[in-house]
Formats: structure tokens, sequence, C-alpha cells
């Protein structure tokens, strides 16, 4: 087992899609997600995930890597990974290309399963990827870019191609319409709201995603706990949850403060 025991260790090591405390923003890539967990993902609380996933989010990484190299290579691909921020919010877009009306295109590529990419194909809509890519157009729109598209694409890329669903790229189209940029920046004024008033908002999340939630012991916890959980954060100390554990780290030692 020493092969398979390093190769677990350097996925776990090299690891970057844990949030990062540094920032003590709303990331943009929440968009659409529980306001309670990205409420505590901005005060902090850290969280990580069991190997499996960090091997998702690697062939993610992978999946990305063709994509940049695809693009460059038709000539189309005009900058990769930049960041757009605010006092509250930070977010970065995975590319941006010249598009075939000659103004810059804002893109992001959503690596899917076959069940994923079935819904997609069949029409339906992910809010959450849209106010995502459309935050992020919105952005940087605000910055006086008059050769920027108001139309963001996300790149769906089947990850487990099959019989069944043989497309591998799927591409779609959104506009930053005046209703969509009300109904973002609604969402940005009440998460800015909870911010500034320091009000723990509600858990948002669905029945079904509550056994994925790495912040479910902290998403069923009343606010007197939180309040005490995050005291220990203020006071340099760090909290990182698990899907059915709180833990208190201190160096190699952990404590555990909420078992599910």
């Amino acid at each position: 087992m020493q092969i398979a025991t390093a190769l677990e260790k350097y996925l776990v090591s090299s690891n970057t899609h844990e949030p990062s405390s540094k920032e003590r923003r709303f990331y943009l890539s929440d968009m659409g997600k529980c306001p309670r967990v990205r409420w505590l993902k901005r005060h902090g609380v850290d969280t990580e995930f069991e190997p499996f996933v960090n091997w998702i989010f690697k062939m993610g990484d992978l999946i990305h890597d063709f994509g940049y190299k695809a693009l460059e290579s038709q000539g189309l691909l005009i900058s990769a990974e930049e960041t757009v921020e605010t006092e509250h919010f930070v977010g970065r877009y995975d590319g941006m290309i010249k598009g075939a009306d000659g103004k810059k295109k804002l893109f992001d590529f959503k690596s899917a399963g076959s069940y994923k990419m079935k819904k997609i194909l069949a029409g339906e809509d992910d809010e959450e990827n849209i106010s995502q890519i459309l935050s992020y157009v919105m952005f940087e729109k605000e910055k006086g870019d008059k050769d920027l598209s108001d139309t963001g694409s996300i790149i769906y890329i089947n990850k487990e191609p099959n019989d069944q669903v043989p497309i591998v790229f799927f591409e779609k189209e959104y506009h930053l319409t005046d209703w969509r940029a009300k109904q973002i920046k609604e969402e940005m004024d009440k998460m800015i709201k909870y911010w500034e008033d320091d009000e723990i908002p509600r858990c948002s999340c669905p029945s079904w995603m509550k056994p994925y939630n790495s912040y479910q012991p902290l998403c069923q916890a009343n606010d007197k706990d939180i309040r005490k959980y995050l005291s220990m954060v203020e006071e340099g100390k760090k909290l990182v949850s698990t899907k059915k554990i709180l833990y208190l780290v201190d160096g190699e030692k952990r404590k555990e403060l909420v078992t599910l």
C-alpha cells in the first residue's frame, strides 16, 4: 500500500479547493448557495474533504487544463483564471475569449457527471452556475470595458461519457439582463447586510444536500453555540468542519466539538 498511500497524501496536500480564511470575503463561486455556509466561510471556518472528493476536484483541474490548451491552440484564449473583487466579494472566472462578434466573452468550465449532463442537455438550467458566471460579467462590465460582451458562457464537460450521454462538450450562453443584474445585486446586498449586522443567516440547504454539506454540524447548530465557536476563531484558533464533525484544531491535535 506504499504507493497508494503516497498518492493519497500528495492528493490531499496539493488540494487548493479548501476555503481560505485569509480572504474574509464572500466567494462568487458560492452564489445562490446556503447563506449560513457562506457567512461561516467568511468568518474563517474551514472545511476538509474525504480523499475521493479531493480526487473529483483534481479531475476537474485536469479537465480545465485540457480546455485552456484547446482554446489556446485555436487562437481563442485571451486570458485565464482572472480575479474580480470588491470589498465584500471575490471570485475567479476561468477565462476570456475573443467571441465571434469580436467582443471579449467570459467563460467558466464545469466538469459534470453523466447524470448532470443529462439534465443540462434536457434544457435544465443550473441557477447557481448562472449567478456565478453573470456575477463575473457584471463586475467586469462595471470596470467600463466597452469591448466586453454582456454574455457569459458555461461550458459543461462530460467526465463520464457513455452510450447514453455521448456528448462531451456542451456550451450554454447567458445574458446579463436587467432582471438578472437585479437578482444578483439583491442577493449580494442581503449577504452584505448579514455581515454588517453580524446576523447569523438561516440555513437554506435542501434536505437532499445535507449528506453532502461539509458545514452540516454548524448548519444544525443554534445561534448561541455558533457564537461560541466563532469566538475561538477570533482568538486565533482553527475550526474545521466536516459532514459529521466540527473540530478544534491545534497543530496535529484535534478536539471534537460537535458530532452528528
